[in-house]
């Protein structure tokens, strides 16, 4: 046991720590009863938003719910597996995973996932990247004005700077989504020149929605602006991916 505290100080720290099980939030349901999206609202969540459902009563919540479950997919693990109190007593005690320098030190680790879901999922209308991601289309012809150029550059350091935060985090599922947009925005940005890069993030984002391993050093040279891959490097996949069965006990 660890020794107790005696000035006034210590003790209303102590105080601080201690975790009021009444004020906490209904714990995870169990992953079988997690619908996300497929769950169709009796109503918009918003009144004049969302889409009916053909064929059926009730709404479709534009994939909120889905988005929810992927950028808390971590912390819905951990609080399986550690339990709610010792939970919510090392987030309370600043003792999860979170970025501690740059312009996002100072936000807590909630606040940095919701930056981290406005990095891969805000859109502007009329984006060049809502065509279908199965269709590849050359957009790069070299006539593109500064304004252009200038877009597809931030939203393509967007992406890399979602996969640096996702893996601070320690989000698996938005590691493989930023990989995936990488992947996307690349494209856009370099055409047919980028493609060997960009299939090699999307390869790198299958393998951890897969059922194997990855690697997290390998995953972390694409959050450079030019990454460069060291042929001999000896790759080291010790992560479970996302379908792996030591994964699935908890998701």
């Amino acid at each position: 046991m660890g020794k107790k505290a005696r000035s006034a100080s210590g003790i209303q720290k102590a105080a601080d720590r201690k975790v009021d099980k009444s004020s906490l939030p209904p714990p995870p349901p169990p992953p079988e009863e997690e619908h996300g999206s497929s769950k169709i609202l009796p109503a918009p969540a918003l009144p004049g938003s969302g889409f009916k459902v053909l064929g059926d009563e009730g709404y479709d919540d534009g994939g909120v719910a889905d988005l929810s479950l992927l950028v808390d997919l971590e912390d819905s693990v951990q609080r399986r597996k550690r339990g709610d109190a010792e939970y919510f007593s090392a987030l309370k005690g600043d003792l999860l995973p979170r970025v501690q320098t740059g312009p996002l030190a100072n936000m807590p680790r909630k606040d940095q996932k919701v930056h981290l879901a406005q990095l891969l999922f805000s859109e502007e209308e009329n984006s060049e990247e809502q065509c279908p991601s199965e269709v590849y289309v050359d957009q790069v012809d070299g006539e593109e004005d500064r304004a252009t150029v200038s877009h597809r550059s931030d939203r393509l350091a967007n992406a890399r700077t979602a996969l640096e935060l996702s893996l601070v985090l320690g989000e698996s599922a938005c590691t493989s989504l930023s990989l995936a947009e990488i992947c996307k925005r690349r494209l856009i940005f370099f055409g047919k020149d980028g493609a060997e890069d960009s299939l090699r993030c999307a390869d790198m984002a299958i393998e951890i929605a897969g059922d194997g391993f990855w690697d997290r050093d390998e995953v972390k040279v694409e959050c450079e602006e030019n990454p460069k891959v060291d042929e001999k490097y000896e790759k080291n996949a010790t992560t479970p991916a996302l379908a792996n069965p030591k994964t699935l006990k908890l998701l």
